[in-house]
């Protein structure tokens, strides 16, 4: 196995720079050459303490009932639903949460739009999919797998998912697995469910492209952002700890991406599981549909999506 250094960067934060026409964050182009390279790139200390405070107050509240969920979803997991367990104790995350007040100010936090815009080339923007993910103590591992596999859209260079620890993140509470280079070797690959996984994960059908031998394990400590490729194959382990592992994570695509048929792919299964879902809820909205139900433009004037 050829050996990854894995260096967790600050970034560059000048004085003296109109905020209007450059960006504040900047990236060295050895951060830009890594995240080419190998998929990924972890930014040490991104997001302060009292943004994370907020955000995590925000879960709880969510949780406790007390703040009305409004249009997110909340998800359960399975195993401690069945254990009897209740509020913070069993929601694995909220999902589609960048229209909430306070969550919308982690995705659209201009330190990590800077950083964004300059990893897929574009000051045009859009929030595709945004998590606060709580994984608490006996949630299950989430498979290996490729984020693009869920995106009716390309093309893939232009997306790039952010990915903020909140609290700290081990192995042991089931930290993000990453397969360096992996983006570039392989292409979108067919996914199903895992027979030893929550139902509600995706993950790829030949798990030999995620050998234990070439996982990297972010360690990471709260504020530290991780940033990958949609088609990087990577995953997380089962939380064994008796801690939570909160993070939050947004999904960004440039407004000159376009939307794309997936009939007869790979993704295929997946469009059809998400349309029966919405036929379940009464609303009756093919799969691109309902993508353009919930991109929100986060920078700049004008999308295709």
């Amino acid at each position: 196995m050829e050996i990854i250094k894995i260096v967790k960067y600050r970034t560059i934060n000048p004085k003296n720079v109109n905020s209007e026409t450059s960006p504040s964050h900047i990236l060295s182009k050895e951060q830009l050459n890594f995240y080419q390279e190998n998929g990924f790139l972890i930014i040490n200390g991104l997001i302060d303490f009292e943004s994370l405070y907020n955000l995590k107050k925000r879960f709880i509240h969510i949780a406790k009932g007390i703040v009305d969920k409004g249009q997110m979803t909340v998800v359960r997991e399975p195993a401690l639903v069945a254990k009897g367990a209740t509020g913070e104790d069993v929601i694995n995350k909220l999902q589609d949460i960048h229209y909430d007040d306070i969550f919308s100010t982690y995705v659209e936090d201009p330190r990590l739009l800077d950083v964004i815009s300059q990893l897929i080339g574009s000051d045009s923007i859009v929030a595709a999919h945004s998590m606060l993910i709580n994984k608490p103590p006996g949630t299950g591992r989430h498979p290996p797998h490729q984020d693009l596999y869920y995106f009716p859209f390309r093309p893939a260079d232009k997306i790039v998912a952010a990915w903020t620890a909140i609290d700290h993140v081990n192995k042991e509470n089931g930290c993000l697995f990453v397969i360096p280079k992996s983006h570039k070797k392989h292409g979108l690959v067919a996914h199903s469910v895992p027979s030893d996984s929550n139902k509600l994960y995706h993950g790829i059908m030949d798990e030999s492209l995620a050998p234990e031998a070439e996982r990297v394990h972010l360690v990471m400590s709260p504020g530290d952002t991780a940033l990958f490729h949609p088609l990087l194959i990577h995953g997380s382990g089962p939380n064994v700890s008796k801690n939570y592992r909160k993070a939050i994570t947004c999904h960004y695509a440039s407004g000159q991406c376009h939307y794309v048929s997936v009939q007869g792919t790979v993704q295929e299964p997946v469009a059809r599981e998400i349309e029966a879902e919405a036929r379940r809820r009464n609303f009756h909205i093919d799969f691109v549909d309902s993508w353009r139900y919930k991109n929100k433009l986060v920078r700049g004037v004008k999308s295709n999506l």
